[in-house]
């Protein structure tokens, strides 16, 4: 009933706004009888107020014959005065000497047995504002809230047996005030729920238009239409998801692409040797090699593609490990200086035999890293591998470390020579990577910079390029310092598993 988010929206504005009037209802009805009580107390001393000043101001003067007429005549208009009160709920009756309720001063039967107790006459006027209000049992049953006035002698004198004033109000429970009122609050509540579901289908309508919009571009990315974007609208949250949505949709198809053109750089790199692997074995099986050195350089060719496809797919699975992270790092406590004189002494002869000048130094040389001592060889052999393919004879390379921001330790590796098109920039950590400036038949797969950005991660670290066009480039990264015991063990050349004279493939 409840399964899309329109309906649980709906659902439960109206449960909240049903719950908010259960809850005002229910303050009212608390509210209801101490409310009634106070108005019926104000009412009480409204009506007797005016009796009594019209019994003392309005006093006859004198025992003639007129004074006895203007006094009848008074008492004459109280009693209909009296008598309206009546008909209008209020009982308000006149107290004789013995408290007893005189008879012409109400029209109600029930209210002649009362007694009350008659107070002393007053000297002076009461004050009504501190009137007290009581109570009075009625036999069988209800029960009467009255304030009682006492006349003073001048009245009592001239009015005969009226000594005091009661007027009373039956006492109303709260449920049945609330019953009196329970029409007038259904209705009430009644057009506070209509409204109320009016602004809250509006306010739904206004979240849900643009979430529907959300989730119709998900779809459109879970079917394969990369391109589709969702419009930016609707509140704050509702924006940010949708910001969110177009950057995942440009995330796969950013990946998709990336996908296509991996697909497309390993069917490119496998295509040759295998060809040539192919072609020859076939020519072996022909027959068509006859003489021993043309098998020999037959043999010879299909072991290095053979080599060559090996090396492509261990790298391509090295690569693939890292960014999974199945392959973890060995990471122990390395000496700087001792990972910079390693692959010093790996690439002398190759600066030597290419004319180059290499140099190693570092402000940083002393310092040691958290790192895996092959993993981080392979990044420097990688960097160093591209900056000896790319620096021209006479050119110079140095590589070094330095201090960094943050306890991390940098290491750099510069070359003179041609740079980095701004437009290749970056790409150059892609898979299957190649500068436009590099020259076609340079060997290499295009995979040791992603290799290598892949390892820099897995240690905490990042990794980045500068160059110029014609200016040279500078690839550096950075790894967590280990400011440990410099008593502990560390790892070095001596218990690493490659050999000082291999040189890192690129």
């Amino acid at each position: 009933m409840f399964s899309s988010l329109r309906s649980r929206l709906l659902a439960s504005f109206a449960a909240i706004v049903l719950i908010t009037l259960l809850a005002a209802g229910l303050a009212l009805y608390a509210r209801m009888g101490s409310y009634r009580s106070d108005l019926d107390e104000s009412t009480l001393r409204q009506v007797a107020s005016p009796i009594y000043y019209n019994l003392a101001l309005f006093v006859p003067a004198g025992d003639g014959q007129g004074g006895q007429l203007a006094g009848r005549r008074l008492r004459a208009e109280l009693l209909e005065y009296l008598r309206v009160q009546n008909e209008a709920g209020i009982s308000v009756m006149l107290i004789d000497a013995e408290g007893r309720v005189i008879r012409e001063s109400t029209t109600d039967e029930r209210l002649l047995d009362l007694r009350f107790d008659v107070p002393a006459a007053s000297t002076r006027g009461p004050d009504f504002a501190e009137l007290p209000v009581q109570r009075y049992s009625v036999d069988g049953g209800g029960d009467l809230n009255y304030v009682i006035v006492p006349t003073t002698r001048l009245v009592r004198a001239a009015q005969g047996n009226i000594y005091a004033i009661v007027v009373a109000l039956p006492e109303n429970s709260r449920r049945e005030v609330f019953r009196e009122l329970a029409g007038r609050l259904l209705f009430a509540g009644g057009i506070a729920l209509v409204a109320a579901t009016v602004v809250g289908v509006a306010l739904i309508a206004s979240l849900y238009r643009p979430l529907g919009k959300v989730t119709a571009g998900v779809r459109a990315v879970a079917a394969g239409r990369f391109g589709e974007r969702v419009p930016v609208e609707g509140p704050r949250e509702i924006r940010e998801l949708a910001r969110d949505v177009n950057t995942m949709a440009d995330s796969v198809q950013d990946s998709q692409r990336m996908l296509r053109e991996f697909l497309a750089n390993v069917s490119h790199e496998l295509r040759t040797p295998l060809t040539s692997i192919r072609g020859f074995s076939q020519a072996m099986l022909d027959g068509t090699l006859e003489s021993p050195d043309e098998r020999a350089r037959a043999a010879r060719v299909i072991d290095v593609e053979s080599r060559r496809v090996l090396h492509l797919v261990g790298e391509l699975l090295d690569l693939s490990r890292i960014e999974s992270g199945q392959q973890k790092m060995e990471t122990a406590r390395v000496s700087v200086a001792e990972l910079l004189a390693h692959v010093r002494d790996v690439f002398a002869l190759r600066a030597d035999e290419a004319g180059i000048a290499f140099h190693v130094a570092g402000e940083a040389g002393d310092a040691f890293v958290r790192a895996d001592f092959d993993r981080i060889e392979q990044v420097l052999g990688n960097l160093l591998d591209n900056a000896f393919r790319h620096t021209p004879s006479g050119g110079r390379i140095d590589a070094g470390a330095r201090a960094a921001a943050g306890g991390f330790v940098e290491l750099y590796v510069a070359d003179n020579g041609p740079g980095i098109a701004p437009e290749d920039l970056p790409h150059v950590f892609d898979r299957f990577y190649r500068s436009q400036l590099g020259e076609p038949e340079m060997p290499g797969t295009g995979l040791g910079l992603a290799i290598s950005r892949e390892i820099v991660r897995a240690h905490g670290g990042a990794i980045r390029v500068a160059s110029r066009e014609g200016g040279g480039t500078e690839f550096a990264f950075t790894l967590p310092a280990d400011a440990g015991d410099a008593a502990a063990p560390e790892r070095g050349a001596s218990t690493s598993g490659r050999r000082a004279g291999d040189a890192p493939a690129g």
